[in-house]
């Protein structure tokens, strides 16, 4: 066959468009329902959500000056991301889009969370797009659907891990990119070729340097075009393709470099630092080892995968673009490739950098679903590198091998999964291509009956076990995604504080899996620092200062902050001879055991079928930890109301009137009493208007 005998296609009949556009359709409904419950939680996750929802309030305000602070209060350090003033430390585009997303949704973090939706689902329809031809449609569907149900794919739109919205939107601008880049070779136009380089453009806008991977790929299939290897695109697509990225890219990149010239060196060594070690420039605590993208890595990204089987993927991604040269299958092998030969090459590897690449990953194992059986030795691969758990279990010999390693391999030395994966792998694929070639022809059936039973282990994992591993993880973190701090407190505050107004928040230890002066910025729209009260600054350059607090503070309270909220707010500017009193709206309790004193609690609705308690204490001593148990038709539920939870040392709870301690728990409608402490006093809870 000649290798650009695939470039003009035959056109699809009418009823394998409805097909796909049904296929579509259904995918993105799973896809929904994989990944858009509880996306408009309320919890704001430590680090990079933080910070990028912070900059997209920032953003909202000021589309073209993206900021934490808006104008600080305090010098600020360029190097000092966390706390700056116009905030560059990411690419801008996906805060455009939260930011426009809040004029249609309001001010909440949904509203940049969507782009990460987005992203994901556009990535699972190109994956489709892609894999339909060398793999077939049920498995392309497979290899989508997989990719949506995948546990580390659903923290990263809920925002839960390091990453986030960023991954996302790149991860879909690559996959369409890709699929674009397909589209218009076969197609032979420079139009498509337009459209692709366009979403490499958004991709830019996105993550900067990982976007370049379609433009690589491309350049490349070109070449390989020209030397007849496999089809390519034409000479004109590569150009439009490069040219509109340039055109969509170019223009922010051009303007922030002439509008802020330090800041932008700044962040451009950073990312430089990424691949090269940069001792001046601080990239936290992320060096690893060359080989860590293929341990670490990818046992975090793909779990519950074993790390064995995406490299298996790609290896037969090399093998049948060798044999066969098709347009798809060679350019996902370029695109695995050079993401992970680049990202391997580089110093710092945090948990989601290679995620852009995951797509092809699964449109890999699309592909060597569908192969299997029709080749048994590549069944046998799949089966033992599925299956490699259990031969580390049983087999615990198996290990010495990671002994024999030299140095340089440190984390395949040390995490056991990938050096006993590959041998399992290595020695099944030898044995059946042996033994299938030695089979009496009576026994013909067997190497198909490998196959399918391979196929069909492959199938189970990506349509039962990866949804069934985000179930479980998501049943077992829900709780974490309706903790906040900061909401209730910071809406009030921003309808009821001028708007040259400046927080000051009174923590002594951060909230678990948070930054609250951030979650505290993104709620109030002021600027807040988590310090002592700095009144005179504050007048000096013409600002409000408010006192956020979990205790009763010697200040006029401000009104119209729900009795629930974890925080109450104080007017710096109006001190009072005695501490505030329980805010209106508190139900009254009187129970004491040792130390502690519930005085009453409050409750507010939380979301996702959760109820949020604060408890109003007073220590008449050493604070310590009481237990409270929600009673109701429904059953119960025992949580403890922990000191701790207000975040304050035990000191200043001590000398408090009144803390509060915020707790999760069951709706307040479904509540006939309480039983508090260690002895099980029941209180009834009479809430208002109940």
């Amino acid at each position: 066959m000649r290798a650009d005998s695939q470039t003009v296609p035959a056109p699809p009949d009418a009823f394998q468009k409805r097909l796909d556009g049904l296929l579509i359709a259904a995918l993105v409904v799973w896809g929904l329902t994989q990944l858009a419950p509880h996306l408009a939680h309320p919890a704001i996750y430590i680090w990079d959500e933080s910070m990028h929802q912070a900059a997209t309030r920032g953003t909202h305000d000021t589309f073209f000056t993206p900021h934490l602070y808006k104008d600080p209060l305090y010098p600020t350090d360029p190097r000092h991301w966390w706390a700056a003033h116009v905030w560059m430390h990411k690419p801008t585009g996906p805060f455009w889009f939260g930011a426009l997303m809040m004029h249609v949704v309001g001010v909440t973090p949904l509203a940049l969370r969507l782009a990460s939706l987005l992203g994901h689902l556009a990535a699972a329809v190109s994956i489709y797009l892609i894999a339909r031809r060398p793999a077939g449609r049920p498995w392309a569907v497979l290899g989508a659907a997989g990719f949506l149900a995948m546990p580390f794919g659903w923290q990263l739109v809920q925002g839960r891990f390091f990453g986030d919205v960023t991954d996302c939107t790149l991860t879909g601008c690559n996959a369409v990119a890709v699929a674009l880049l397909f589209h218009a070779t076969r197609q032979g136009s420079w139009r498509w070729g337009v459209a692709a380089g366009a979403a490499v453009g958004l991709g830019f806008l996105c993550k900067t340097g990982l976007a370049l991977t379609p433009l690589g790929i491309a350049g490349t299939l070109w070449a390989l075009g020209r030397l007849r290897f496999c089809p390519g695109p034409s000479f004109g697509t590569v150009v439009a393709m490069v040219g509109a990225a340039v055109l969509l890219a170019a223009p922010w990149s051009l303007y922030s470099a002439w509008r802020w010239p330090e800041l932008h060196e700044l962040e451009a060594r950073v990312t430089r630092a990424h691949l090269f070690h940069d001792p001046t420039v601080d990239v936290g605590p992320w060096h690893r080892p060359v080989d860590a993208l293929f341990n670490e890595v990818n046992t975090q990204s793909l779990a519950p995968l074993p790390p064995v089987v995406p490299v298996l993927a790609f290896g037969w991604l090399l093998v049948r673009a060798l044999r066969r040269r098709e347009l798809e299958v060679v350019g996902l092998a370029l695109w695995v490739g050079a993401t992970w030969f680049v990202l391997t090459l580089g110093v710092v590897k945090v948990p989601a950098i290679a995620w852009g690449a995951v797509p092809a990953v699964l449109a890999a194992l699309a592909i060597s679903g569908a192969d299997a059986r029709r080749h048994p030795a590549l069944a046998a691969a799949l089966l033992a590198g599925l299956f490699t758990p259990w031969f580390i279990q049983h087999l615990p010999a198996l290990g010495r091998v990671r002994a024999a390693l030299p140095p340089v391999l440190a984390q395949t030395r040390e995490r056991p999964g990938l050096a006993e994966g590959l041998v399992v792998v290595a020695v099944a694929a030898l044995l059946v291509g042996l033994v299938c070639r030695l089979l009496p022809r009576k026994l013909s059936w067997a190497p198909l009956g490998v196959g399918l039973l391979a196929s069909a282990v492959l199938a189970w994992h990506l349509a039962v076990t990866l949804p069934v591993a985000r179930a479980r993880y998501l049943s077992d973190h829900l709780d974490d995604l309706y903790v906040t701090y900061s909401r209730e407190v910071g809406r009030a505050l921003e309808q009821q504080t001028p708007a040259r107004s400046v927080l000051f928040l009174a923590q002594d230890f951060d909230v678990p899996h948070a930054m609250e002066y951030l979650s505290l910025m993104f709620w109030s729209n002021r600027m807040a620092y988590r310090r002592p009260p700095d009144v005179p600054t504050a007048r000096r350059r013409r600002y409000h200062p408010y006192l956020v607090s979990p205790l009763a503070e010697r200040y006029a309270p401000v009104p119209g902050v729900p009795p629930d909220a974890a925080l109450r707010a104080y007017d710096l500017l109006a001190p009072r001879p005695a501490p505030a009193a329980l805010p209106d709206g508190v139900t009254p309790l009187s129970f004491r055991e040792k130390n502690m004193e519930v005085l009453g609690v409050a409750v507010g609705h939380a979301g996702g079928g959760r109820d949020r308690y604060a408890f109003f204490v007073r220590a008449h001593g050493a604070p310590h930890s009481l237990r409270v148990v929600f009673q109701g038709p429904g059953g119960r539920l025992e949580r403890s109301l922990d000191p701790g939870a207000a975040r304050r040392r035990d000191a200043a709870l001590r000398n408090a009137s009144w803390f509060i301690v915020p707790v999760l728990g069951p709706p307040g409608a479904d509540v006939t009493h309480l039983e508090l402490g260690s002895d099980g006093q029941q209180v009834t809870l009479a809430l208002p208007g109940a």
